[in-house]
This record gives C-alpha cells, structure tokens and sequence, in this order.
C-alpha cells in the first residue's frame, strides 16, 4: 500500500531525513519519502494500522498531522 500523509512543522532537508529515518524503523513501513515544501510524506506499508501508527510517530518526533 502506499498512503500520502500532509504534515506542517518540516523546514529543511534536516527535517525530511529526521522523518524518514523515524519512518523507516516502523515495522511495516517498508520506504517513506518526505518533502518539506509541499508538507507530504509518503509511506510504503504493508498493513492498513501502519497509517495510524505512522502519524502518531510523526506527531512523536515534533511535527503536526494535519490529514
């Protein structure tokens, strides 16, 4: 599966590799992609909890979840 999740809080390429290095240590989430301009990141997971489970980390680590 692949989810597209809209976060606010990233300002740099810092940011963006914080994120997919938290991402990528979730059980599921087999890649993650984030991009601090548009606010998008992108998970590649193999169970539908994994959603939930990846915005509440996001949300862990000091960014907002806004969808």
């Amino acid at each position: 599966m692949k989810t597209t999740i809209i976060t606010q809080g990233m300002h740099c390429n810092g940011c963006e590799t914080r994120m997919v290095n938290a991402l990528t240590n979730l059980e599921d989430i087999k890649g993650a992609k984030a991009d601090a301009k548009t606010g998008k990141v992108t998970i590649k997971h193999t169970k539908a909890e994994t959603t939930d489970k990846a915005k509440l980390l996001i949300a862990e680590i000091g960014f907002e979840v806004l969808t």
